[in-house]
């Protein structure tokens, strides 16, 4: 099974992109060969697919790359370096970066992850998304659909 996994916290605004994209992908029933799932903030509920039925991941959030707003950019998990200060690994708090890590130091199966990253453009105490994002919730939709339909996400 294929899985499309959007991260995010609806009261930050822009941070709630990726579970934006999953509702997205949902209403419009895009989700044809895969499965898309709203994780929030739960990062840890993604070792649940770590093992060898999961064919591939792509997990869908906001990240400050240095882009413009809007903009996104496909990268593996193994091209980006975390700098998340957390006190511990919780269903409170999450670092999607750290949990890959700590699944491979404890011998889960990794299947391939791409993650796609979104410029936000406000990260801030309230409801809502920014025009820029929500008017390009198809782009996103899109980019991540034909990420995950690659063979290996290579």
């Amino acid at each position: 099974m294929k899985y499309l996994f959007g991260v995010g916290n609806y009261s930050m605004f822009d941070d709630s992109i990726g579970i934006k994209v999953v509702e997205y992908i949902s209403e419009q029933g895009l989700d044809k060969n895969f499965q898309a799932i709203d994780l929030s903030g739960n990062a840890i509920n993604l070792l649940a697919y770590f093992n060898e039925e999961t064919e591939s991941i792509v997990i869908v959030d906001s990240a400050n790359l240095g882009l413009n707003p809007g903009e996104y950019k496909i990268f593996a998990p193994s091209q980006v370096e975390s700098v998340k200060e957390l006190a511990g690994i919780s269903t409170h708090e999450g670092d999607i970066v750290k949990i890959i890590t700590l699944a491979k130091e404890t011998g889960y199966t990794i299947p391939p992850i791409k993650f796609l990253g979104i410029e936000p453009l406000l990260i801030q105490n309230e409801f809502g998304l920014s025009k820029k994002l929500e008017d390009n919730l198809n782009v996103y939709a899109k980019a991540a659909i034909d990420l995950l339909d690659l063979a290996n996400l290579k």
